[in-house]
């Protein structure tokens, strides 16, 4: 991982944010790392049938902006984490 991202990843979880790292080599069209939405946790970070959520919370916001990054749903279970 480059180096904002990796932070960017290191704060998230260390906050208690579900971030998951790819196991494999995977392309660019699912971004650096993912954010679990089907972990008992995601509720306080994002959720794509709480309209309240559905962008994600503003603090898992304010982190990826810091670090150039930003987020996306793939499905209703992950959201993608990307360069901005």
């Amino acid at each position: 991982m480059k180096p904002n991202v990796k932070k960017a990843f290191s704060l998230l979880k260390a906050e208690g944010c579900p971030v998951r790292e790819y196991n494999a080599i995977h392309d660019n069209d699912r971004g650096y790392f993912w954010i679990d939405a089907e972990d008992e946790n995601a509720g306080l970070w994002l959720d794509y049938y709480n309209t309240n959520l559905f962008f994600g919370s503003d603090r898992l916001n304010e982190i990826l902006e810091e670090h150039g990054l930003y987020w996306e749903w793939y499905n209703s279970a992950y959201g993608c984490v990307y360069d901005a």
